[in-house]
């Protein structure tokens, strides 16, 4: 899979912003493009609150806040999480 595409527009909203160009790379590349520099382990509201400073996007906001709330300990972790949250 190309990650190009994720650029690709959905409601207006580019995928990297938090659309839905490819959905499970999409949200997981969003995501982890405003969680960057975060330390693990994170609760759900570190996650959410690193992402509030990264100005993410409501879309991003509203994923994270649909996570399990608990203590991630990886970025994969928190990928997986992103699958299921959808």
């Amino acid at each position: 899979m190309v990650l190009q595409d994720t650029e690709s527009r959905a409601g207006g909203v580019k995928a990297y912003q938090g659309g839905r160009g490819y959905p499970d790379v999409a949200h997981a590349a969003a995501v982890g493009r405003y969680l960057k520099g975060i330390h693990f382990p994170a609760t759900k509201e570190a996650l959410i609150q690193r992402a509030r400073e990264l100005e993410a996007p409501v879309g991003v906001l509203s994923l994270l806040a649909r996570f399990e709330e608990r203590c991630y300990y990886s970025a994969t972790e928190v990928t997986r999480e992103v699958c299921s949250a959808e």
